[in-house]
Order: C-alpha cells, then sequence, then structure tokens
C-alpha cells in the first residue's frame, strides 16, 4: 500500500485514490439533476436529454450510465428524465406549434423511445363485397 504524501503547502496528508480518479458521485447529484429539470422544457427550447444532463454535471453520458448501472437510486432518477423527455416530445409533437418541429419529435420518440408507426403492409384487407351487401361500389 502507498505512503500518504505530505503537502508541503498546508502540511496536511494527501492520500491518493488507488483506483485512478475519485468518483464525483455524491447525494449533491440529486440538488443539481432538479435543478437541471427544472432549466429544460418547452418554454426554455430545452428537451431533458442524458447528454444535457452529462453536460450540465461536467461529467460524460457514459459515466451517467455507469452510475445508472452501480446505483439503484440515480438509475430510477435517470428513467424519471427519459420519461419526462417522451412526455415532453409527445406533447410538442401533439400540440406544438411553429415553434416544435413536428418531424424532429417523431424521429425522437422512434430512436429514443421506441416507438413506431404502423406498417401499410401489416394492415389487414377488407373485402368490401360482403359488408355492402353484394352491391357494387362505385
Amino acid at each position: 500500500m502507498k505512503q500518504p504524501e505530505e503537502n508541503k503547502m498546508n502540511n496536511k496528508l494527501i492520500v491518493k485514490h488507488a483506483g485512478g480518479r475519485p468518483t464525483k458521485y455524491r447525494p449533491e447529484v440529486f440538488i443539481k439533476i432538479e435543478e437541471y429539470l427544472s432549466k429544460c422544457g418547452r418554454e426554455n427550447t430545452s428537451l431533458p436529454t442524458v447528454e444535457g444532463l452529462a453536460q450540465y454535471l461536467d461529467i460524460t453520458s457514459e459515466t451517467i450510465r455507469q452510475w445508472a448501472d452501480q446505483y439503484k437510486e440515480f438509475s430510477s432518477t435517470i428513467k424519471k428524465l427519459v420519461d419526462k423527455q417522451k412526455q415532453q416530445l409527445m406533447d410538442d409533437g401533439m400540440y406544438g406549434g411553429k415553434e416544435v418541429n413536428a418531424a424532429m419529435a417523431i424521429f425522437l420518440l422512434k430512436v429514443n423511445h421506441g416507438m413506431k408507426e404502423n406498417d401499410p403492409s401489416t394492415l389487414v384487407q377488407v373485402n368490401v363485397q360482403p359488408i355492402m351487401g353484394g352491391l357494387k361500389a362505385e
């Protein structure tokens, strides 16, 4: 085991982290997440994203994913962020005015949230003859 090094400036002992850089994960991160989410929304023209949160926390999106895997409470918070993003995309796509790009909302819902449009080739063909009682449609 490494011996602590003495800091010449203030004579305090500094113990170096054995496994690399120490984590920035602290309970205070949840306060920062709430701050970030409060700054997101249509009125701020800011969609809540994992990447945006990473920038706000001054970490990478990969670190966000690692924390989500490692910390259950953090994982739950990130799922809520993704749900908020999905809801905002649906609201903006459905009720948005000229400020909202509906095509972009549709694209993001498909890519990020597994939503898809109906494939016309899977629709059931209906024979209208029996419905019309043998009358020919004109």
